[in-house]
């Protein structure tokens, strides 16, 4: 095996450390800071070819044609596959719904989404043989949002689904739906003094971890294959990756590479089918390895949301009822989407007691990127709106927001929307007099009389095209609440 060094023997020095109350070695430490550290970009194997991946240029369409000949032709390249040469009658994959084509059939879905894949010996050439492949699309309308995603004469992004979660959403192109209602939210709020509105739009965000994907594939001889890849879910990839190949999950052999970051975004496979194809076909190890540009190509991000939430108050400042929507882009393929919506659904009413609540949180499939896990998971979305919700209440009652909070937080034994009983919390209140009581951070002077002040110790120095002339800063709270584990039902469990 010619790869370089990767992740399995990095514990340094000998003797153990770490008794109770005591800082343990931290086993890569020492290679990480030195620079030796092996990321999965590093690795390397003799007679190693590389991938690369043609992706769609627009985001919904059929495909009337795939010419792959020039491609072929290219000196240098070893392979060109599309859907047609997947080995296998299990074409798809996916984390909860097998919805994901590992190569596009028929249509494409969502701008970026792979179409062919390619082998040859240098980077460079397995570019420029990708370029090489041409692809007729016939454009197909584009859902973007719920209303034309919802509306009666929608085309359909799934047409024949089949999962589980089709007999409990209202429209096949919502992937799941979540409501949750506790008690009477129309008596409740008919004992509110003051009730606040509010819609919110929350945009998509990109994990963008320091090093973009990579892998590398080696056949082995018993007609199996090796893969050393950066991931955060080793056991899943593996029930999703064996099926495609045609081979049983013990000759699938599974290395974790050095991982450069992750923050959700690997919880999805990226190129993992795609290096094991091409080294299954080619009789040789394959690399891939993404830019920057094509990683926000190749992995999920952060559901866009739209949400709609009322809360209703007493004079007194006493929370009487919450009515919310919270509607996710979920993108064109299912990814981690019911899991998010059970997550924000669930934690929709943040860290808070209210008794009174009607909750309905859904994810959409449109033509947009696909969106799945990223830190937070659901609950980043539904407090960006809850904690926009908690200022105005506050200010509509005339109390400090910062107390408005406090009267109003879970603590020990308080029943969630769920019915779950909390037990040790944070101590959410007092964190709260905490914070407020410490010294907020001294004004800074950024501008003298009109003018910039020296422009070399302004924020980002003299490559910024402006220093905040006109901007107005300060000091806000928010609280938040985010399960610990898995959530949404899903069972913890460690394996090995």
């Amino acid at each position: 095996m010619g790869t370089t060094g990767t992740p399995t023997n990095l514990t340094q020095g000998s003797g153990t450390r770490g008794g109770i109350g005591e800082s343990t070695l931290r086993p890569d430490g020492i290679l990480k800071v030195t620079g030796e550290f092996a990321y999965s970009s590093d690795m390397w194997h003799e007679d190693m070819l590389w991938g690369q991946i043609l992706r769609s240029t627009v985001a919904h369409a059929e495909i009337v044609s795939i010419d792959t000949g020039e491609a072929l032709a290219t000196p240098g390249v070893y392979a060109v596959m599309t859907y047609d040469d997947l080995p296998t009658e299990v074409k798809n994959y996916g984390l909860e719904i097998q919805d994901t084509p590992v190569l596009a059939h028929g249509k494409v879905r969502h701008h970026g989404e792979p179409v062919a894949i390619v082998a040859a010996d240098h980077p460079e050439t397995a570019r420029r043989a990708a370029a090489k492949i041409k692809v007729e699309y016939r454009e197909l309308p584009v859902i973007t949002d719920e209303a034309s995603a919802t509306a009666p004469d929608a085309i359909l992004i799934h047409e024949n689904r089949d999962d589980h979660h089709i007999g409990h959403v209202p429209h096949p192109n919502i992937v799941h739906r979540q409501p949750i209602v506790r008690g009477n939210v129309e008596e409740a709020a008919k004992k509110a003094d003051f009730v606040v509105k509010g819609e919110y739009t929350f945009g998509m965000q990109d994990q963008a971890f320091l090093g973009p994907e990579s892998g590398l594939a080696v056949p082995a001889e018993d007609g199996g294959v090796d893969l050393y890849i950066a991931t955060q879910w080793l056991h899943s990839d593996l029930r999703q990756i064996a099926p495609v190949l045609g081979l049983p999950e013990d000759k699938v052999r599974m290395t974790l590479s050095g991982v450069g970051g992750a923050f959700g975004g690997r919880e999805d496979l990226s190129m993992q089918i795609h290096a094991c194809l091409l080294a299954l076909r080619t009789g040789k190890p394959v690399k891939i390895v993404y830019n920057r540009f094509e990683s926000f190509f190749g992995h999920v991000h952060r559901h866009p949301a739209k949400l709609y939430y009322e809360h209703g108050a007493t004079k007194d400042g006493k929370l009487t009822h919450l009515k919310a929507r919270i509607v996710l882009d979920g993108g064109a393929y299912a990814s981690a989407s019911p899991a998010v919506v059970g997550n924000a659904s669930s934690l929709g009413a943040g860290p808070y007691v209210v008794d009174d609540v009607d909750i309905e949180a859904i994810a959409l499939y449109t033509n947009n990127p696909p969106c799945g896990a990223m830190r937070g998971f659901g609950a980043v979305q539904a407090c960006f709106a809850y904690e926009a919700q908690m200022d105005k209440l506050a200010d509509k009652v005339g109390m400090d927001r910062v107390a408005f909070r406090q009267l109003n937080a879970m603590e020990q034994g308080t029943v969630m929307p769920t019915g779950q009983v909390v037990d040790s919390p944070a101590p959410v209140a007092e964190l709260l007099r905490r914070v407020k009581a410490m010294p907020l951070p001294p004004e800074q002077q950024w501008l003298t009389a009109g003018e910039a002040a020296d422009v070399r110790q302004l924020p980002g120095g003299l490559s910024n095209t402006t220093h905040g002339e006109g901007v107005v800063r300060g000091v806000g709270y928010a609280v938040g609440i985010k399960n610990v584990g898995f959530s949404e039902g899903f069972d913890d469990y460690s394996t090995a």
